[in-house]
């Protein structure tokens, strides 16, 4: 029987998609260069390595589906990178593709003609620079540190000096409160007490002013050195300046300082002498028989005017955004256990950024805007290029009483492993792990 000419055709594939193979052709061979030197009859010819391997691939596509088979190569061939080639005649190769030309017919029913150039992907001589993402995001976290000094803010004065001594008292209480170290509570006193006796100074120029609010808040991380306790303290801190309620305006994540009775609202309790600390208290005397009395309301209530509400909403940004500076900084310098605890981490603070993004960009900050989603998008791929070379962690519940080292054989193939687990679930007797007890196994 004659074969036809369809039946000489021959499969191939790249990544994984299939097509007929028409005709080959390829180049290959050494780089050789002539060495000729002047008045001289003898010369010789260098070999500078080989020539690297390319090949024109002609190919055809036919059937009822050619059309939809002539675009899956298309996208398979116009995807980024080196992929995989079948060759009918060589094999599995490792090819980049080049030029690639394609034609439609309607000869014998409908017919597609592929043709694409090859070459040897080969292999990288010397490795690529790779970006250090942790370093990215201090670099992003500098920016919006100067976006924030930079912003027409605290043009008055109301209000600024009460807000500013209620913030460093929440500082001094929440950082001493996880401190063990005697030396390590003395230095951070001493750091508050300094900062106390230049406050009159640093609120008259608002661009020290924030900068140093702003490393202050930073240096908790430097301060409180277990990542997961400072983590822990700048949320204290920005949910007890941020507030509970969202206000009115779907552009604020913050209660508007509006109602002088909001005391929810750290920053309008403060600015209003709203706080425990400005109410009269009346001293009693048990030898003189007078009673103590403590009065609900302050001495002096100052009014509201726009210039201290103007500055009531622009400390509380000013803390809630160095908070998350501060959380950004911890997180770029954190070695993480496992991979989910880094994305964990990076998503929560990259949510919390993105919202400061919005709130900026509503009210005109465009500088501030650019920096926190620069600063966020920096965090995001910190996270995701370090979470990919951490461990998996899963977590196993029995259904039988095991020792530790049984769950280490069973779940990971080694029993060496029974110290991590142990260490890492915190077991009070490994010997013998109760059934339905959770285990944390990393793989």
């Amino acid at each position: 029987m004659v074969a036809t000419r369809w039946e000489d055709l021959r499969d191939a594939s790249f990544r994984g998609v299939s097509f007929y193979l028409v005709d080959n052709e390829g180049t290959s061979g050494r780089r050789a260069i002539p060495r000729a030197y002047p008045k001289k009859e003898v010369g010789w010819t260098e070999d500078n390595g080989a020539v690297l391997t390319q090949q024109q691939i002609n190919g055809k596509l036919i059937g009822k589906n050619y059309q939809s088979q002539l675009e899956a190569l298309l996208r398979a061939l116009n995807t980024p990178g080196p992929g995989e080639l079948i060759h009918p005649w060589f094999g599995i190769q490792k090819v980049q593709v080049g030029k690639v030309t394609h034609r439609l017919s309607t000869e014998e029913g409908g017919i597609a003609y592929i043709s694409f150039e090859v070459s040897e992907a080969g292999e990288r001589l010397f490795p690529a620079p790779a970006e250090n993402t942790s370093l990215t995001v201090l670099s992003a976290a500098d920016k919006v540190k100067a976006a924030l000094a930079n912003g027409d803010v605290f043009a008055m004065l109301d209000g600024l000096g009460e807000m500013a001594d209620t913030w460093m008292d929440d500082m001094e209480n929440l950082v001493v409160g996880v401190l063990t170290l005697p030396s390590a509570i003395t230095e951070w006193a001493d750091r508050l007490g300094r900062f106390r006796g230049l406050i009159e100074l640093a609120v008259a120029k608002p661009a020290g002013f924030i900068n140093d609010v702003v490393d202050l808040v930073s240096g908790v991380r430097e301060t409180v050195t277990e990542p997961l306790w400072s983590m822990r303290v700048y949320d204290q801190l920005r949910n007890r300046w941020q507030g509970d309620q969202f206000s009115g305006s779907s552009s604020s994540p913050w209660p508007s300082p509006a109602s002088s009775t909001n005391t929810s609202d750290r920053a309008t309790a403060a600015a209003l002498h709203q706080l425990p600390k400005y109410m009269s208290v009346t001293s009693g005397s048990v030898t003189d028989g007078k009673y103590g009395f403590a009065s609900s309301l302050p001495d002096v209530v100052p009014d509201l005017t726009d210039a201290m509400q103007d500055n009531i909403t622009h400390f509380r940004q000013l803390i809630v955004v160095a908070s998350l500076i501060g959380q950004a900084e911890t997180v770029a310098s954190t070695e993480f256990r496992s991979s989910e605890e880094a994305i964990s981490a990076g998503d929560t603070l990259a949510e919390q950024l993105n919202e400061q993004a919005v709130y900026a960009v509503e009210n005109g900050q465009r500088d501030l805007w650019h920096a926190l989603r620069e600063l966020r998008f920096a965090v995001v791929n910190d996270v995701r290029v370090r979470s990919a070379q951490l461990p998996q962690t899963r977590t196993v519940i029995l259904t039988t009483t095991s020792p530790v080292s049984l769950i280490a054989w069973r779940e990971t193939g080694n029993t060496e492993n029974r110290d991590a687990i142990a260490s890492r679930n915190r077991l009070k007797d490994p010997a013998f792990i109760l059934p339905g007890k959770p285990v944390e196994v990393t793989d």
